[in-house]
């Protein structure tokens, strides 16, 4: 899941730009190929029919806002992402040059549960949120 972060990089205004939605009921091949198209074109893209529930994706929404609304310090609490945890990078070679945070999990609960701790100001709401969705 990609979310826009709320806060200016540099004091720069991020830009909205249209990325391209991709139906993944479609058939396999023209899928696959709609993805590398979007991939070498934006670098992201957004998929319909996904089979993930919207309340799942608005709780987790909500508590990715939350999260990269911190201050780097709080979020640096997350762990840096050897393996998981948090990262920030520089980014882009052609002049389209920014900086992307992520926040990188594994899908066992139980590290879960500990990495809640320091990523969520509610650990159990946020743990509630992300289980359901690692285990679709």
């Amino acid at each position: 899941m990609v979310v826009a972060s709320p806060t200016q990089i540099h004091g720069e205004k991020l830009l909205a730009i249209e990325l391209p939605v991709i139906d993944l009921s479609g058939e396999r091949s023209m899928v696959s190929n709609l993805i590398v198209k979007a991939c070498e074109e934006y670098g992201f893209f957004k998929v319909r029919n996904h089979g993930v529930p919207h309340d799942i994706i608005a709780r987790m929404e909500n508590e990715s806002s939350n999260f990269f609304a911190k201050t780097f310090d709080e979020k640096q609490k997350a762990g840096l992402a050897n393996s998981f945890g948090y990262g920030c990078k520089n980014i882009g070679f052609n002049g389209d040059t920014g900086e992307v945070e992520y926040l990188l999990f594994n899908t066992n609960p139980l590290s879960i549960a500990e990495r809640s701790k320091t990523i969520s100001n509610d650990p159990t709401e946020f743990r509630q949120v992300l289980t359901p969705f690692i285990l679709l």
